[in-house]
């Protein structure tokens, strides 16, 4: 599964806060960090008082077997040359040893893996011997965008990110605090994921999920109205 550990944030308003920070995504046992990934939403902490957004910037591998995807996530998109190339370095040595090990685990004997070119522009790739199916090849990627990028390329349209807004203009606690409610039981229904917008003139939740998902839950709501 997943693997996240609690970081402690200090907002520049002055409130002091918790949030979970993500070094291992697993989309296969938590598939709903995919659309949390793709919202931008990753190790972004939302202050409960002022409502300002802070990102961790935490390096964290992206994990989804089902579409051969394996991803070393650099938070940075503006990392120096010199810091990439040390980073890759540094991760091809690792990724090697582990695969060795998985090869000698298997056939009692060691064989080197073999290299491979960019996958895509900006997109450095790390592969694994081809017949050790257990590892994917490595690619890491700087920055979100990119990493949304290559999610992307291997979801079918109906897979990508969809979303969507439940609000409302009433000032009344009570009030809002019951569309959060509700829209957390349709979210767990459908293993999409929240985030809370509270303003003082509008309070909104969005949902996110596939666009599947979301066109689900869009029906679900008209029903009941």
């Amino acid at each position: 599964m997943s693997r996240s550990t609690t970081y402690n944030i200090n907002c520049p308003c002055g409130e002091s806060f918790s949030a979970q920070v993500y070094d291992y995504v697993n989309v296969a046992k938590d598939p709903q960090l995919q659309y949390t990934v793709l919202a931008g939403l990753l190790n972004v902490a939302t202050c409960p008082i002022c409502g300002r957004r802070s990102a961790v910037s935490r390096p964290f591998i992206y994990s989804d077997p089902a579409h051969h995807l394996l991803a070393y996530v650099h938070p940075r998109n503006d990392a120096p040359e010199e810091a990439r190339m040390l980073i890759l370095e540094k991760l091809r040595d690792a990724y090697t040893n582990i695969v060795s090990g998985l090869e000698q685990d298997e056939d009692g004997q060691q064989e080197n893996g073999n290299g491979a070119k960019d996958a895509q522009e900006n997109t450095q790739v790390i592969a694994s011997n081809s017949e050790t199916p257990e590892m994917p090849p490595l690619q890491v990627v700087f920055g979100l965008d990119q990493l949304s990028e290559l999610i992307n390329a291997v979801l079918s349209q109906d897979e990508r990110l969809g979303k969507l807004a439940l609000n409302t203009r009433s000032r009344e606690e009570a009030e809002r605090g019951q569309l959060l409610l509700i829209a957390r039981k349709l979210a767990q229904e459908m293993q999409c994921q929240i985030e809370v917008e509270d303003l003082p003139d509008e309070y909104t939740v969005w949902v996110y999920g596939s666009r599947r998902q979301i066109g689900a839950l869009m029906r679900e709501l008209a029903a009941r109205t």
